[in-house]
């Protein structure tokens, strides 16, 4: 499929391979569903796994669609190392705009939970979209929406997406797990680490939430030793903590 740097869990039975979820591809039948099923590359996936990094050396060969957990796609953007973060929930899919011949050099797809994920090749993907107009019409509407969203502001809507739930701190906690990477310390112990933390502006936009609020909840985890700032970034050096505050805060 492509270069993995780290490898997902064993690949999923038969049983469970089906792309019934899949948003755009709600129109076809459980016969059509079935055949393109057989024809994708299937792969269980792990929180954290990398499951592509274009700047190592990682190619785009198709489509693929969460079938199972999400996915979040990193790029970079502008040449002050900015980065842009766009969150795929369980149903959507990624990989089409390389099939549409619009290139990337530097996108990076990181497992945000465990999961399943199904890999079509750029040919019968195409394929696809010529056949079944309803296909093309689904994609186009996903795309109408993601514009509107862009103009007017507004937060993408994912139902397959928990982060837009709970209060404030919460879903500031649970953004912060999403950025955090596994780390070790310079005593080689084991903690998450955000080499570089986003504004309170954009994490607040990110989790439609106030500056307030995300600063708030940052303070709270640096005054109960769950996270300290290593500037320009963030040590979580309590995990379980950070993940019960997702649930409590």
């Amino acid at each position: 499929m492509e270069q993995r740097v780290k490898t997902g869990r064993d690949i999923a039975p038969d049983c469970t391979r089906s792309l019934a979820g899949i948003r755009i591809l709600s129109s076809l039948s459980p016969r059509e569903l079935a055949l393109l099923a057989v024809e994708c590359e299937w792969r269980a996936i792990s929180c954290n796994d990398i499951i592509l990094n274009l700047a190592q050396g990682g190619g785009m060969n198709g489509v693929t669609f969460v079938v199972e957990g999400s996915v979040r796609l990193a790029r970079s953007i502008g040449g002050a190392g900015r980065i842009a973060y766009t969150d795929i929930g369980t149903g959507g899919q990624f990989g089409e705009m390389a099939a549409f011949g619009v290139t990337e050099t530097d996108l990076t797809a990181l497992a945000r939970e465990d999961g399943l994920i199904a890999t079509l090749s750029e040919n019968r993907f195409l394929e696809l979209l010529s056949r079944e107009e309803s296909v093309s019409r689904a994609l186009l509407c996903q795309y109408a929406r993601l514009l509107r969203e862009r103009e007017t502001g507004a937060r993408p809507a994912d139902p397959g997406d928990r982060h837009g739930e709970g209060t404030g701190a919460q879903r500031v906690y649970r953004e912060l797990l999403s950025l955090a990477e596994p780390h070790r310390d310079p005593d080689g112990g084991e903690c998450l680490r955000i080499d570089r933390l986003p504004r309170h502006r954009a994490l607040a936009a990110r989790v439609d939430t106030t500056e307030e609020a995300v600063a708030r909840a940052i303070a709270e985890l640096v005054r109960r030793g769950i996270a300290s700032r290593d500037y320009p970034g963030l040590v979580v050096t309590d995990e379980a903590a950070l993940r019960a505050l997702c649930e409590t805060a």
